[in-house]
């Protein structure tokens, strides 16, 4: 997808007066664009998430 388009279909159906009367699947479909345009246009968003402590991953010692 081209990089402004969700973000401007998103501007789009936030005007819209009647969203209301919207199927849940669209209304869930602008949810999911609404995070990713946030993760997008956050700056830093990539490394702020590289950032995080990882969590350790545990392995079973036992010998069958």
């Amino acid at each position: 997808m081209a990089p402004g388009f969700a973000k401007e279909v998103l501007e789009i159906y936030d005007s819209w007066d009647g969203k209301e009367s919207v199927p849940m699947k669209l209304k869930e479909l602008m949810m999911v664009l609404r995070i990713e345009v946030s993760k997008r246009y956050t700056p830093n968003a990539y490394w702020q998430v590289a950032a995080m402590p990882k969590v350790p991953e545990f392995r079973d010692t036992k010998l069958d």
